[in-house]
């Protein structure tokens, strides 16, 4: 059922990848298309979460909702689901950045209820 829910990100333009993975770096499920996810990218994922927040803490703001980072040919947007878990999206510069943030939001429960 997972699996069904994050290929719905990929029929969106310009969607490589969407990953649950927790904080640690161990990705509980993916789908992948002409993207690879090795140990490398995993470990910078997983950095980002510990660091963001820890800077949300910082802040003494409301608990992060989205994490958003671009690159010259991609860009990637990490929310949290829960405690520990976070949906990572991977998209190509040109893909539509409302459209992936808004399926985000709407699929969140969904995916929970399922971790």
């Amino acid at each position: 059922m997972l699996k069904e829910i994050l290929n719905k990100f990929l029929i969106l333009n310009g969607v490589q990848a969407a990953v649950v993975i927790q904080e640690n770096g161990e990705i509980i499920e993916s789908m992948k298309s002409g993207i690879v996810i090795d140990r490398n990218l995993r470990t910078a994922l997983s950095t980002i979460m510990i660091d963001t927040r820890s800077a949300a803490a910082g802040f003494n703001s409301a608990p992060l909702s989205m994490v958003f980072a671009q690159y010259s040919d991609k860009f990637l947007i990490l929310g949290p689901l829960a405690e520990e878990f976070f949906l990572v999206i991977i998209a190509k510069s040109t893909a539509n950045i409302g459209q992936i943030s808004y399926e985000m939001k709407k699929n969140q429960e969904a995916i929970v209820s399922l971790l």
